[in-house]
């Protein structure tokens, strides 16, 4: 017999460990808080301006300066070129940052913080995303993976979460779309168009989307349909309004011969990824995605094999007790989402997840970075992991075998460690990527400083650092292979000049500006 000491007792227990596991939480919630403070602050104010970033911020500049929505053309003949199809950031990102700059703020502080809002819309969104899914240690799994993920890996990195890139923010819109898929359909078709606005690989996500949305609902097949396709429908026209309203002001301000030529320079950018000369095997593609958790390849292979097939048992074994014991979700279950719409989001993320990585891997003429299918993967893995979370409680609670406990305690621990490791290697090495420069964005800002007060509208370079360092010095930056359009400019290098018969003009750090070829 129960004395009432004993229950006395047994409250004070579990309140007890309650109160351990919510501490628990608050530390690991603030230890990752740190992690990415450490990644994002020198993301924002030391890590050198790569000339991706600068490209992209010749559009909200040249906006700013009365130029209209254009780039220098750095890529495209070195002119002015409107709605330039070789910035494959779009205007989501581009034009909030053009609002900064016409308040004052600095360009790279400007295009920075708007990028790091972003990632900040991410994480939010992952962990909404994850508390539906299992509770607050789902939803601290799903904000954690993004930091894990090492998108740094050359020849053309994501810094860090901070760079005036796309690949986050539309990874961001294509989270938070997950979290009205099954409420709210058109809503979720309206965030995935503004990711294809910001990055417009993202309509990879949308194959997954109108799939999941189709199989949300009850009944027979004849049923479903009628009660889902309008939805989808209704989704569709949503996803596609940012679009046409963006070829709309194309339209408007090209015409219709100028629209038409960039609908089909767009067409070709599309179909080529923009690049030349790649053949690059889906083997050697696999081990770039491995090799982007800094982990070991090999224990990076040996995790994902494990992750895959634990993953998927932990799953199909969670649903199977969920089906029939509903109580085995337990007290938390409460606060979570409806079963169907917890399958919606995990489908979608799964969907998206595969479509993202399968057409990279099948695209052999697109290079081996991970900045194509990143926004899928930081979307939707995070949201696979924070489903694996849910079912391993799940299997754990609803199992009395020892050793298919200690099977779960194992699979979670090993993943838990490796994300942890990811974590730590993001953080050791953010900004000391190897390749790099070795300068910061203050070396850049000082030499800018020197190139800006020799008052030249247009600087010509190649491709590469130096075009970073004419952008900060306020410069229209061409090439110096795009012909009679630079012929004219004096040149900027960075190190020793490329070129026969420099008259040096200046020498700032390790670059030197040259005057123009008389």
């Amino acid at each position: 017999m129960t004395t009432g000491s004993d229950a006395e007792r047994g409250a004070a227990t579990m309140v007890s460990a309650g109160s351990v596991v919510r501490v628990a939480w608050w530390v690991v919630f603030a230890a990752l808080v740190v992690a990415n403070l450490a990644v994002l602050v020198p993301g924002i104010t030391t890590v050198r301006l790569w000339e991706d970033e600068a490209f992209n911020l010749t559009v909200p500049i040249n906006l700013v300066r009365g130029l209209g929505y254009a780039s220098d053309g750095t890529l495209s003949g070195s002119t002015l070129t409107p709605f330039d199809v070789r910035i494959s950031t779009g205007p989501v990102i581009l034009v909030p940052v053009a609002g900064l700059l016409a308040l004052g703020v600095d360009p790279v502080l400007a295009g920075r913080l708007v990028a790091t809002l972003a990632y900040l819309g991410l994480l939010v969104a992952l962990g909404l995303v994850g508390r539906r899914l299992g509770g607050r240690w789902a939803a601290l799994v799903a904000m954690a993976v993004p930091l894990a993920f090492e998108t740094a890996a050359l020849p053309s990195p994501i810094q860090t979460p901070a760079d005036v890139l796309g690949e986050v923010a539309a990874a961001a819109f294509l989270a938070a779309a997950l979290l009205f898929a099954h409420r709210r359909p058109w809503l979720a078709g309206l965030l995935v168009g503004l990711a294809i606005q910001t990055k417009f690989i993202a309509l990879l996500a949308v194959p997954a989307f109108a799939v999941a949305v189709l199989l949300d609902a009850a009944g027979p097949w004849p049923a479903r349909l009628r009660t889902t396709v309008p939805k989808v429908l209704v989704a569709a026209a949503a996803a596609a309004a940012p679009t046409l309203a963006f070829e709309l002001a194309k339209l408007l301000t090209l015409g219709f011969g100028g629209y038409w030529a960039n609908l089909r320079d767009f067409g070709y950018f599309l179909l080529s990824g923009g690049q030349r000369g790649y053949v690059v095997t889906p083997v050697e593609k696999i081990g770039v995605l491995l090799g982007s958790w800094n982990l070991p390849s090999g224990v990076a292979a040996a995790l994902a094999a494990l992750a895959v097939l634990g993953a998927g048992t932990m799953l199909v074994v969670a649903a199977r007790l969920v089906r029939r014991d509903p109580d085995v979700l337990g007290r938390d279950g409460r606060a979570w989402v409806s079963r169907r719409e917890a399958a919606t989001m995990l489908m979608i993320a799964i969907l998206g997840t595969a479509t993202f990585v399968a057409w990279w891997l099948v695209s052999r003429h697109t290079p081996a970075w991970v900045r194509h299918p990143a926004p899928g993967i930081l979307a939707f893995v995070p949201v696979v992991g924070a489903a694996t979370v849910t079912a391993a409680r799940i299997v754990w609670r609803g199992s009395r075998s020892i050793l298919t406990r200690a099977a779960v305690a194992v699979f979670v621990t090993v993943l838990v460690s490796a994300l942890v490791w990811s974590i730590a290697g993001r953080v050791a090495t953010v900004g000391t990527r190897p390749g790099a420069t070795g300068e910061t964005l203050s070396d850049q800002r000082a030499a800018a400083v020197d190139i800006a007060a020799l008052g030249h509208d247009r600087l010509a370079t190649w491709w590469g650092a130096a075009v970073s360092v004419a952008v900060l010095a306020g410069a229209h930056i061409g090439l110096t292979d795009a012909g009679e359009p630079t012929a004219d400019d004096p040149t900027i290098w960075a190190g020793e000049p490329p070129i026969d018969g420099c008259v040096v003009e200046l020498q700032s750090g390790r670059y030197t500006v040259c005057a123009p070829r008389p």
